[in-house]
C-alpha cells in the first residue's frame, strides 16, 4: 500500500512534553525553591540567635555559681565592682553590687556583651548568713 493511497492515514503520535509544560513545571520548581530558600534562612538565623542567647545565659549563670561558692564571710568583705572578663569566645563588661543587710547580703550581677551592650541580662539573690556558720546547720 502506497502512502498517497490512504489519504486519511494519521501521523505518529509524539511522545514527550511540550515546551509550555516544561516551562510551568519551572516555574513551579523555582517557586517552591524560593520559598524553601526563605525558610531556611528564617531558620538559620533564628538558630544563631538562640545561640548566642544560650552563651549570654551560660556566663550569667557562672557567674552566679562562683558567687554562690564563695564563702558568706569572704563574700562580705568584698566590695562592688566593674570589670571586663572573657568567657569562650565572648568578652561581656560585669558589674557586681553587694547589698549588705542583717545577716545577709543581696547580690546583683550585670552581664553586658560588648559587642552588644542592648543585650544585658542581669540577676539579683541574697546570700544569708547561716546561724552557727554552717549552712547545713538548721537548729544550731
Amino acid at each position: 500500500m502506497n502512502r498517497l493511497q490512504s489519504p486519511h492515514q494519521t501521523l505518529p503520535t509524539r511522545r514527550g512534553f511540550s515546551l509550555i509544560e516544561i516551562m510551568i513545571a519551572m516555574t513551579m520548581l523555582g517557586i517552591v525553591l524560593v520559598t524553601i530558600a526563605k525558610l531556611s534562612l528564617s531558620v538559620a538565623s533564628a538558630g544563631q540567635s538562640n545561640s548566642l542567647v544560650a552563651n549570654r545565659s551560660a556566663a550569667l549563670e557562672q557567674q552566679a555559681a562562683r558567687l554562690g561558692a564563695i564563702p558568706y564571710t569572704t563574700l562580705a568583705t568584698m566590695s562592688s565592682k566593674a570589670d571586663t572578663i572573657t568567657i569562650g569566645s565572648i568578652a561581656y563588661t560585669r558589674a557586681i553590687t553587694l547589698t549588705p543587710a542583717t545577716n545577709r547580703i543581696a547580690v546583683k550581677i550585670v552581664l553586658a556583651p560588648t559587642s552588644n551592650t542592648a543585650a544585658t541580662d542581669s540577676l539579683l539573690f541574697t546570700r544569708a548568713n547561716a546561724a552557727g556558720g554552717s549552712p547545713l546547720c538548721s537548729g544550731c
